[in-house]
């Protein structure tokens, strides 16, 4: 049994990957598809799957807590904060401007892990360490659903961040091959 992943690998290639058109990606380049795990991400298989492949990934490393961007890692967080018992967080692009103006919401431990859907450069996981790691928390990992195989594993690197995911782009050449 693969875990769910060959089910995630199937659900991606249904509804998360858009083709036919030039889309500009967080990498400065325009790519013919996109990984646009948002409507999995946000349905009840989606992150019942992705919770259920990423838990055991999780359960091997020395963390007290999960959180990423305020935008993609959310439902990721969510589902594993109900289905893994972590505590969750998510770090704003800027601080809000009213209420208690917090750039990190929620719930930052001492051991955090950082997830995404996507990597590409690794800037916006970079980003969200150096935030986190200045509020005295220790990153040594982040994971993500597919890396793109566009740097982001050497970027986080260099700042002693293993990066480990569940796909690469190379999962899905029936959609990939022709950028």
């Amino acid at each position: 049994m693969d875990g769910g992943r060959e089910s995630l690998r199937r659900l991606i290639l249904e509804k998360g990957v858009v083709r036919g058109r030039p889309i500009f990606i967080s990498s400065t380049r325009m790519s013919t598809f996109y990984f646009n795990l948002r409507p999995i991400l946000f349905s009840y298989e989606g992150s019942r799957l992705v919770a259920a492949v990423l838990l055991p990934i999780l359960r091997k490393m020395d963390v007290d807590c999960v959180g990423g961007t305020e935008d993609s890692s959310v439902p990721i967080v969510t589902a594993l904060c109900v289905l893994g018992g972590y505590d969750g967080f998510y770090v704003r692009e800027n601080p809000k401007k009213y209420g208690l103006q917090e750039q990190v919401e929620g719930n930052l431990g001492e051991k955090a892990v950082l997830v995404d859907d996507v990597a590409t450069s690794g800037l916006s996981l970079l980003k969200v360490a150096k935030i986190v790691k200045g509020r005295g928390c220790r990153v040594r990992d982040a994971v993500v659903i597919v890396d793109m195989l566009e740097g982001a594993r050497e970027k986080l690197a260099s700042e002693k961040i293993n990066l480990t995911s569940v796909f690469t782009r190379e999962d899905f050449k029936e959609v990939t091959s022709s950028s």
